[in-house]
């Protein structure tokens, strides 16, 4: 009798302690079972099937849940089949989609069952109660979703992208940490978002879910969350960057973080343009600014540098250095130079960029210099011709001078034309030729006694009216004169002598190139040189055979010239003529003796032709 007392003590007790852990509804339900039932309850009620697999398989299970206090509960069929048993120290809820699982007393089960249970928006779980989380906290998986609790947080549910984007981020043990907030609804375009120890994840179905926290969510709380100019996250925070950095992509641009500036906003062409140089790796490192609108364009500071902006300009940057300090020093975009054109590029061991007024050239020993765009179009083709500028650009009457290392240019807009400043007048003759005016030439000689002391001269080896050299960048005299790639004085010198042919003698040019190109020179030389005598001389030359070739070229381009009415002066056969045939250095160039003996017959010639 002591014992069957015993029993029904243990009846009794078990019963009170499952009125005191199952929501009120169960509680009833078992205060209103009949007197037949309380009877049979005497005794455990069975755990069979699957709950009952579980349960005797599992020592966990029976120490935690110690002895059932209600027979299995079940509803549905098929696949929706499912059933509960409650013991004192929690259930085991079983379906056929879910198996057998223990849902342990504690804040968890309670969450579950003011839900409704596995009828509830939960369903059944997935997942055995597990505790001894962070902070004491405990947490069970459901059929549609999560259930964690912590003290300092109390039971919440995450469930579907949300719950996702909370486990990439590490779930309670993350940077977020356990939630503390339920799922909300009602944002723009549809959204929602949940509330953790550390931050938020927010979800639209345009972008999904994704946490947003720290510095950058504060950035982008600035901007007004989803409602502001960048919308909703597209992507998780980026961590790891350069220099401690991270960063996160919105609709409509991004936020980027770093130590040393904090949270700063790229967006539009600027961003497009600063990912294309390597984002924070790049010259250009992290944004120090915001962006900066101004009536015409827009732009935002990094660490190495500037990016502008304008819709006629498109973006570019000025990066830290000589070119940048001296745009800066200008008036940057709002200066002289307005805004950039094109990226800081090397070019001949410097360093040029283009701006909406002109070039900063940076020699290495002469600093960044304003260059203008025709003047610099010319030296930017060969500018071992002119070497570094040592002056920016300044116009006068004449035009835009610049001043070269080893010349001064002028650019005159009335004629479109580059020239050299050499100062000329009716007491100067420019020489354009090739390599017969090196040394003191006959030519020079015979100028300076026929009365033309002031002399430019231009002479170029290997040149032609149809031959080129690599010194012109490959072309003709035709072509470099045309390309201003031989630059010639401005003003009206008084003699223009053109001393060319030989070298198209030495290629056997066809007479019809030799004549097509020589006509074209002339043409732009008089153009040029409206108001000089243009004088063309033909090609030196010996009598013997070797010289045959030079002296046909001289008599080609000696009876073209006459045919123009210019004045001429025929070379064939002046080296015998002078006795300076056996004074040659090789088969075409005399050396100085035999210049000097030539000189005084082309003086004589050049007086006569000229009037003098």
């Amino acid at each position: 009798m002591r014992s069957a007392k015993s029993a029904v003590t243990r009846w009794f007790l078990g019963v009170v302690a499952t009125v005191l852990l199952v929501p009120g509804s169960l509680a009833t339900a078992v205060q209103a079972a009949p007197p037949a039932a309380r009877v049979t309850l005497e005794t455990p009620p069975p755990v069979t099937g699957a709950i009952g697999q579980l349960y005797n398989t599992s020592p966990w299970a029976r120490s935690v849940l110690q002895m059932p206090t209600s027979a299995e509960e079940c509803t549905g069929s098929g696949s929706a089949n499912g059933c509960v048993q409650r013991f004192a120290g929690g259930d085991i809820a079983w379906s056929a989609r879910t198996g057998a699982r223990v849902v342990v007393n504690g804040p968890v089960r309670t969450s579950w069952w003011q839900n409704d249970g596995p009828a509830g928006f939960h369903g059944y779980p997935t997942s055995d109660t597990v505790s001894g989380l962070r902070n004491g906290g405990t947490k069970q998986s459901f059929e549609r979703g999560v259930i964690a609790y912590s003290p300092a947080t109390g039971a919440q549910r995450t469930s579907g992208s949300i719950h996702l984007a909370w486990g990439r981020a590490g779930f309670e043990s993350g940077f977020l940490g356990y939630p503390v907030t339920g799922e909300s609804t009602g944002l723009r375009d549809g959204g929602a978002w949940q509330a953790f120890e550390r931050g938020f994840v927010v979800w639209s179905p345009a972008t999904g879910a994704h946490p947003s926290m720290g510095a950058i969510r504060e950035r982008w709380r600035e901007s007004g969350l989803e409602e502001g100019e960048f919308g909703y996250p597209s992507t998780d925070e980026t961590t790891g960057l350069r220099n401690g950095g991270s960063s996160q992509q919105y609709q409509r641009g991004t936020i980027i973080w770093s130590p040393a500036t904090g949270a700063r906003a790229i967006t539009g062409a600027i961003r497009s343009y600063w990912s294309s140089t390597g984002g924070q790796n790049g010259a250009l490192g992290y944004p120090v600014s915001e962006e900066v609108r101004q009536s015409s364009f827009v732009y935002q500071l990094f660490q190495g540098g500037t990016v502008y902006w304008s819709a006629a300009t498109g973006a570019h940057s000025t990066t830290h250095g000589d070119v940048h300090n001296r745009y800066v020093s200008l008036g940057g975009a709002a200066g002289s130079l307005g805004l950039p054109l094109t990226d800081k590029l090397p070019r001949a061991g410097g360093l040029v960029q283009q701006f909406a007024n002109g070039w900063l050239v940076w020699g290495p020993a002469t600093g960044a210099r304003i260059v203008g765009h025709p003047t610099y179009k010319v030296w930017s083709v060969n500018p071992g011709e002119f070497g570094w500028p040592v002056r920016d650009t300044w116009s006068d009457g004449r035009g835009a001078h610049v001043a070269f290392q080893k010349l001064e240019t002028i650019w005159n807009d009335a004629t479109q034309e580059l020239y050299s400043a050499e100062a000329v007048d009716a007491s100067t003759v420019v020489f354009l030729g090739d390599s017969q005016l090196d040394m003191d030439s006959w030519g020079e000689q015979g100028a300076r006694a026929a009365g033309y002391p002031r002399q430019v001269v231009r002479s170029i080896g290997g040149i032609g009216y149809v031959s080129g050299s690599p010194a012109v960048g490959g072309g003709s005299a035709t072509d470099a004169v045309l390309q201003d790639r031989i630059l010639l004085p401005q003003g009206n010198p008084g003699l223009v002598v053109v001393t060319l042919g030989g070298n198209d003698a030495r290629i056997g040019a066809t007479d019809a190139a030799i004549l097509s190109q020589a006509n074209r020179l002339w043409d732009e030389l008089r153009r040029k040189y409206p108001r000089s005598t243009i004088l063309v001389n033909g090609v030196l030359s010996r009598y013997d055979a070797s010289h045959a070739q030079r002296r046909w070229v001289d008599g080609l381009v000696t009876r073209e010239a006459a045919l123009r009415g210019w004045p001429r002066i025929s070379m064939s056969g002046t080296a015998t003529i002078a006795g300076a045939a056996g004074d040659y250095l090789d088969g075409a160039h005399m050396n100085q003796t035999g210049h000097n003996k030539v000189a005084p017959l082309y003086a004589s010639a050049l007086r006569y032709v000229l009037g003098k």
